[in-house]
């Protein structure tokens, strides 16, 4: 299965319309910018999402999942003492900027919140948010049926003792991004990290799946996991599919040996995986249950199908208990 065709654009750097959002106005994105002294730049406090903008069949272009996304913005200004208040603002701020930049394609949304002002480490922070948008098609990996070669990485996510997993705050991705450019250097597309205990955590910017038996395992949040939006998705849309959909701990060999693994996220929407560590899925080309998904996942989207409830929490669902497998 190919990915739906839509009027977005060809895979690549996406490119940005000319507004933004930012600090209460709409200015050219390259004047959207914060002082060189700000906290935000000084100690890396601004939390962000990423929001998914598909074209419907009236013409409308719609947020998607936009309450969930905006509950875990809350969360995480809560955790990183940013303003929550600002999540208010952004469904009025998401349609002036669609309506503005006349965007009629699928898109890309980055709303952030960041600490503004100049100031030391102790000081108390001032909230601006900023909201951008670009175009955004399909991952090659989704679009050509490729998928994708990802390696077990070297370096670890950090547990919560050293920074909160639930905060979706641009510092968290400094590690990621450097096990991304290791795993790109070897030859493959993406990585997964590990946790000091050497339990399968998540890629770097997406969620991790498995399908063993038809049934889909993700690794606990408890595993420094990101409580993603497109994980509660695919937890509530799974079951609506009559496909169990757990959350367990995973080893690296339980992940080899799947029948299926793809990841998910916002951006990615979702990336079948065709080897692990040079190992290829048992049913890799056919993933089944992940094409199920794809499938459901756009006609959702795009307003075909009604969408299950997607309640997003910081501590995610019930977890499975029980010995890890091997």
């Amino acid at each position: 299965m190919t990915a739906p065709a839509t009027k977005a654009a060809a895979p690549g750097r996406a490119a940005p319309w000319p507004l933004t959002h930012h600090a209460g106005r709409l200015v050219p994105g390259d004047q959207a910018v914060l002082p060189v002294a700000s906290i935000a730049l000084r100690y890396g406090v601004s939390v962000f999402e990423g929001i998914r903008g598909y074209l419907h069949a009236d013409g409308a272009v719609r947020p998607w999942l936009l309450g969930p996304h905006l509950d875990r913005l809350r969360s995480s200004c809560r955790i990183m003492d940013l303003d929550p208040a600002c999540a208010d603002m952004v469904p009025a701020v998401i349609g002036d900027l669609l309506a503005a930049n006349a965007v009629a394609e699928d898109c890309y949304l980055r709303v952030a919140v960041s600490a503004g002002n100049a100031g030391g480490i102790d000081e108390a922070a001032q909230s601006i948010l900023t909201v951008s948008v670009t175009r955004a098609g399909r991952r090659r990996w989704l679009a050509a049926d490729q998928g994708m070669r990802i390696a077990v990485s070297s370096w670890q996510r950090p547990g919560p003792a050293v920074f909160p997993s639930a905060a979706k705050n641009v510092s968290a991705y400094a590690g990621p991004r450097l096990a991304l450019a290791q795993a790109r250097r070897g030859g493959h597309d993406t990585c997964v990290l590990l946790t000091a205990d050497g339990m399968v955590s998540e890629a770097p910017t997406a969620t991790v799946w498995l399908v063993e038996d038809g049934r889909m395992v993700t690794p606990r949040l408890r595993d420094a996991v990101l409580p993603g939006v497109t994980r509660a998705w695919v937890m509530a849309a799974a079951r609506q599919l009559g496909i169990d959909a757990v959350a367990e701990a995973v080893t690296p060999q339980r992940l080899k040996a799947a029948d299926e693994v793809f990841l998910c996220g916002t951006g990615i929407e979702f990336g079948p995986v065709r080897e692990v560590d040079g190992q290829a899925p048992a049913g890799w080309p056919a993933w089944p249950a992940g094409r199920r998904l794809v499938e459901a996942y756009f006609a959702q989207a795009r307003g075909e199908l009604p969408v299950p409830p997607v309640r997003w929490h910081p501590a995610g669902e019930a977890e499975t208990a029980g010995a890890t497998r091997t």
